[in-house]
């Protein structure tokens, strides 16, 4: 998919961790704005957790996933983010193995329009991962934006959310107003501020990252 064409293309994507058949857990990260697939595996890699297998899809030649604000109305960035959307359940399909690994072991972690995407992604289709991090990201949408969706529909999906009290791109109120709405469908979320932090991943981030995904990995081996 390109900008320019809006036309569906599926997505070069890198693979990294542990090899097909032999992870717990699958997982897909996407990347900001202008960034990469490349650096999203680097960051994932700090994560300490070595028993997953990550696939890492690649917005495109102009390296965006949608051409505005998440903050703008989101017919203004369509068909461009349903494409992204489809991109990432595409990428979550080869990360699940066909199916080998249910979405209790399935996690998905984007930074900046990546995170913005994982958010929508748990609002377009909840239960088919029940593992989130949005690193510094929101829902789609003006301020007043009512989100859509129906009480329990996420019951069972953990998300982590994080943001930073001068952001310029993603405000903390939207960090929040994100949380608040997919509480209501059930999600269990935890939003980490990081005061004075500028546009990017902190290592405090990837270390609460990394906890939230080996516990719940934790968590699946002591299930009887």
């Amino acid at each position: 998919m390109t900008e320019s064409s809006g036309i569906f293309r599926p997505a070069r994507f890198i693979e990294s961790g542990r090899p097909k058949g032999a992870a717990e857990l699958g997982g897909v990260l996407i990347h900001g704005r202008y960034r990469t697939p490349e650096e999203m595996v680097y960051l994932a890699s700090r994560l300490e957790v070595d028993n997953i297998r990550w696939i890492a899809p690649a917005a495109g030649p102009d390296r965006s996933w949608y051409p505005g604000l998440f903050m703008d109305p989101l017919l203004s960035n369509e068909p461009f983010v349903s494409q992204a959307i489809r991109q990432i359940d595409m990428a979550l399909e080869r990360a699940s193995e066909g199916g080998r690994l249910s979405a209790d072991r399935l996690v998905v972690m984007g930074f900046s329009q990546g995170a913005c995407l994982t958010a929508e992604y748990a609002l377009r289709h909840p239960g088919k991962c029940q593992t989130l991090i949005a690193l510094t990201g929101g829902l789609f949408g003006p301020d007043g934006t009512e989100w859509k969706g129906s009480p329990e529909m996420l019951a069972g999906t953990r998300m982590m959310i994080t943001g930073s009290d001068i952001d310029e791109w993603i405000p903390e109120t939207r960090v929040h107003a994100t949380a608040r709405a997919l509480r209501s469908f059930g999600a269990e979320v935890d939003v980490k501020i990081y005061p004075g932090r500028a546009h990017e991943v902190s290592e405090a981030e990837l270390k609460e990252a990394g906890l939230l995904i080996k516990k719940g990995a934790d968590l699946l081996r002591s299930a009887p």
